[in-house]
């Protein structure tokens, strides 16, 4: 009987487990200096380029083929997506509430790292980054709801 209560427990701190360590991914992402930021997005521009062929002034479609891709914004959008599924995934949407909760939690998250970019050198705080985080987060709460919807229709029953 004692194993079981402690299994469980356990188990239950397992399942933050990925949320903590994405929001400790995001909070080192963030306390990152904006020249460094700069130079590693500049890198990473640099070598799709070199891996990706040149497009050639023959091309007609050659402008609509590379759009510019903010790089910084579609961290935000991954890190949150990420920290949406495992929040929810972590609440095990045992209740109705369990969707909303994560969302809760994710957007204070989002907040709370917005004000920490203040502190940041090169960095700042930005209303719109909120809200592309809490977007990224619902996306990730959507997508986890899915799963768990399709496991629950799909798990075989005795």
């Amino acid at each position: 009987m004692t194993t079981s209560f402690f299994f469980r427990r356990y188990q239950a701190i397992l399942r933050w487990l990925p949320a903590f360590l994405l929001a400790i991914a995001i909070f080192c992402f963030s306390a990152t200096p904006g020249e460094e930021v700069a130079q590693s997005y500049d890198s990473v521009e640099v070598t799709l380029q070199s891996i990706m062929p040149a497009a050639t002034p023959a091309d007609p479609a050659a402008d609509s083929v590379s759009p510019a891709i903010d790089w910084l914004k579609a961290g935000h959008a991954i890190g949150y997506f990420g920290l949406g599924l495992a929040v929810l995934f972590s609440l095990s949407a045992r209740s109705r509430w369990s969707p909303g909760i994560a969302l809760f939690l994710c957007f204070l998250y989002s907040i709370t790292d917005e004000f920490h970019q203040i502190f940041t050198p090169g960095r700042s705080a930005s209303p719109r980054d909120i809200l592309l985080d809490t977007l990224a987060a619902l996306a990730g709460v959507a997508i986890m709801l899915g799963v768990m919807a399709s496991r629950r229709y799909f798990k075989i029953r005795p």
